[in-house]
């Protein structure tokens, strides 16, 4: 864990039950919802959350894309689309 005194990681060993307590403490009860869930927070209310940060005049950065480089096939030349990426292991 990272101490909030400090700002480093430190190792603690507790016996099982005060870890479950320690994650249960983050547990909502049955029936309840997270707040982040709901209003202009919720997932889906991109025009709301716009509308909000007109309102309290809150500039947002726009994200910059990504340029990625462009592959072609040795064979015929065409720009191939990626598909996915995968990471292998140095070895």
């Amino acid at each position: 864990y990272i101490n909030s005194d400090t700002g480093k990681t430190e190792t603690r060993t507790l016996p099982g039950e005060d870890f479950l307590w320690l994650v249960l403490k983050h547990v909502l009860p049955r029936r309840f919802r997270r707040s982040r869930d709901y209003g202009f927070l919720h997932g889906n209310a991109k025009r709301k959350l716009s509308l909000v940060q007109l309102v309290l005049n809150v500039m947002v950065k726009a994200i910059e894309p990504v340029i990625r480089p462009q592959f072609k096939c040795k064979q015929c030349g065409e720009v191939m689309n990626h598909i996915a990426f995968r990471f292998l292991k140095p070895t």
